[in-house]
C-alpha cells in the first residue's frame, strides 16, 4: 500500500472507521464525492488486512479514526501523539549548512530553505500541503534518522 492513502481520503472527505475487521468509509462533504477516488477505495479494499491493522494500531495519526461501540455510536479511538514529540523535535533544529540526502533518491541541496518550508508546514497544520499528502510525518521520520 503507497504511503498517505488513508490521508488522502480523510483530505478528499471520508471519514474512516473501523466496525470489528471491516473498514467503513462515509464521505462527509456535501454533494458526491469526485470521480477521482475510485481508484483509491479500490486501493483500500486490495489492502484491507494491511489497512485494518494500521487503524487498530493507530500508526497513521493523519486520520480522524473512529471505532463504532457495541450501541454503533462512532467513539474516537486513542493513539498515542508520538507525532508530536516528532515535531517538536525538529522545531529546536537548525538547518543543516551542508546539502544531505533524505532519502537515497532526495537530494536536498538547499537545507536552509528546505527547513524553512517544513517549518511553514508544520505552522500551517492538516491544511499544508505536506499534511494534506500525508508526507510530512514520513519526511520529519526520515529526516530524524538522517541526523541522529
Amino acid at each position: 500500500m503507497r504511503s498517505g492513502l488513508l490521508s488522502d481520503l480523510a483530505v478528499i472527505g471520508y471519514e474512516i472507521s473501523l466496525e470489528g475487521n471491516n473498514i467503513r468509509y462515509r464521505y462527509q462533504k456535501p454533494g458526491n464525492p469526485p470521480d477521482t477516488v475510485d481508484p483509491l477505495i479500490e486501493e483500500l479494499g486490495k489492502y484491507k488486512a494491511e489497512v485494518v491493522s494500521i487503524l487498530k494500531t493507530g500508526e497513521d495519526d493523519t486520520v480522524a479514526l473512529t471505532e463504532k461501540s457495541q450501541s454503533g455510536a462512532p467513539v474516537k479511538a486513542s493513539s498515542p501523539s508520538k507525532d508530536q514529540s516528532l515535531l517538536d523535535w525538529f522545531l529546536t533544529l537548525e538547518a543543516p549548512t551542508e546539502p544531505f540526502y533524505l532519502e537515497p533518491h532526495r537530494h536536498v541541496v538547499g537545507p536552509a530553505k528546505f527547513f524553512s518550508a517544513l517549518r511553514m508546514d508544520i505552522t500551517a497544520g492538516p491544511a499544508g500541503p505536506r499534511a494534506k499528502m500525508g508526507s510530512l510525518q514520513s519526511d520529519l521520520r526520515e529526516l530524524k534518522a538522517r541526523l541522529n
